[in-house]
């Protein structure tokens, strides 16, 4: 899915170039049949915008918007694209002395400078794409190695030559082993990472990948911390480690070995995001 996203807006990009070159010509008094240009460029650019509007993440939409819409005293594409062949009559004269331009809407501030705009906030979305993808991949190397926990649990459990088992009762052992675990696949584990300062209090992280910027929460479901308590826990987690420098994800494990969630597949539904902040939770049971 990101690799389709980069190459549609790398797409929407080149073609840039061919929407700015019809508009040039609109406005070329040497060139003959301009309003049938001016009809193509407003059918190429309204097919444009809406294939970019489509897959412009929700963040990045109204910035995007305001470069056609445009509006007084800033008059963008969506302007140029309804009267770019009208004069300026309102200032003829300063207009016939060259002072400003003769027309209404000249080409390089009505559409040339906004679409310029547009483009670089497709670049922007580029970049934050391309950063977001390793980040993606990370999460999905989380998902694939602790929905294999409750076979580690069991094993964990047995007795060996007599010696006794780890029996994970709490959110402490579960830490013991996700600690553990993160250390085999990652450089950097920091446990205990402690976030900005919120009401005179420093919220804790309980782990933090620093190479990748991924924070790590873990939950064991109880007879207190229920689905209900347990979703408004990660909600603020998430908001929380938004707010910190050195995470752009969360990911949060939930060991639910009583299976207190019934609908675990839609809980996690419910807080999945692969947007610019990601965020995957993960209940196993």
């Amino acid at each position: 899915m990101t690799r389709r996203v980069l190459e549609k807006i790398a797409e929407l990009i080149r073609r840039t170039d061919t929407l700015a070159g019809l508009a040039d010509e609109v406005q070329n008094e040497a060139r003959d049949g301009r309003e049938d240009l001016l009809r193509r460029l407003a059918e190429a650019y309204g097919t444009w915008y809406a294939e970019a509007m489509a897959i412009l993440p929700s963040d990045h939409l109204e910035a995007f918007r305001k470069e056609y819409e445009g509006g007084f005293p800033t008059y963008k594409i969506k302007h140029f694209l309804q009267a770019g062949l009208e004069l300026n009559t309102i200032f003829a004269e300063l207009a016939a002395q060259g002072t400003i331009s003769k027309w209404l809407y000249p080409v390089s501030t009505a559409f040339h400078a906004p679409l310029t705009e547009q483009k670089q906030i497709l670049r922007n979305v580029v970049a934050q794409i391309g950063g977001s993808a390793g980040i993606l991949t990370t999460l999905d190397s989380l998902e694939e190695v602790f929905r294999r926990l409750p076979i580690a649990v069991t094993v964990l459990r047995q007795e060996v030559r007599g010696r006794p088992g780890l029996i994970v009762k709490d959110e402490y052992d579960l830490q013991r082993i996700v600690h553990a675990v993160l250390c085999l696949h990652h450089l950097d584990v920091r446990p205990e990472e402690y976030g900005p300062s919120r009401a005179g209090a420093h919220p804790r992280l309980d782990f933090l990948l620093k190479n990748e910027r991924v924070a790590v929460e873990t939950k064991m479901t109880r007879t207190n911390l229920g689905p209900r308590k347990l979703g408004d826990e990660l909600a603020q987690d998430v908001l929380r480690y938004r707010a910190h420098d050195h995470v752009d994800a969360c990911f949060a494990l939930v060991y639910d070995p009583e299976k207190y969630v019934l609908n675990a597949s839609g809980f996690e539904q419910d807080f999945r995001t692969d947007t610019s902040f990601p965020v995957r939770v993960v209940i196993v049971q």
